[in-house]
């Protein structure tokens, strides 16, 4: 998968700068994963040759995987990776799948605000009540803190990806 797709199909400087920021973001997962395997490699390392694992590392690995994933989803819709069933439409005239899709990518964004919502909630909270990781003592709200971005740029993505289905312009950049 190269870094450099054509963004042809996204028409006008928004939908070009929200495609380089969710690839950017993304990036910046690919980071947070590379820091992560790196950190686990040392500790089974430290594990095994001096019994001296990295202490906190599944508290880490946990934090640092869902501040990850999360950074890759909006990158995901921005190229329209999600999963699609479309053996029940497959059939329908194309005007009406489109319809379908922006419908989808509608609901995905739905869910994206929601996610934000609540998240930012659980972040007050935890930050409110001093949530902490059981050995390293990381405050909770720091990680959840981090994956609030990544949501808002999907549900962004989505609405775009929404707007271009119903538009027609749709990228077929899923390949």
């Amino acid at each position: 998968m190269s870094l450099e797709r054509s963004t042809d199909w996204l028409r006008g400087w928004y939908g070009r700068a929200l495609y380089q920021l969710c690839q950017s973001w993304a990036l910046l997962g690919g980071v947070v994963l590379v820091a992560l395997m790196v950190m686990s490699l040392v500790s089974i390392f430290g594990r095994k040759l001096f019994s001296a694992p990295v202490h906190g590392d599944i508290e880490l690995m946990e934090m640092g995987a869902a501040v990850a994933i999360a950074a890759f989803l909006p990158l995901c819709e921005m190229r329209g990776h999600h999963i699609k069933v479309d053996a029940f439409t497959a059939w329908l005239p194309r005007v009406v799948s489109r319809y379908l899709d922006a419908l989808a990518h509608l609901c995905c964004a739905l869910a994206a605000l929601i996610l934000t919502w609540r998240t930012g909630l659980q972040m007050l909270d935890s930050r409110e009540y001093g949530d902490v990781t059981t050995l390293l003592s990381v405050p909770l709200w720091i990680p959840l803190l981090m994956i609030l971005p990544s949501l808002v740029l999907l549900a962004m993505a989505a609405l775009l990806r929404s707007y271009l289905c119903v538009t027609d312009q749709q990228g077929r950049d899923e390949g």
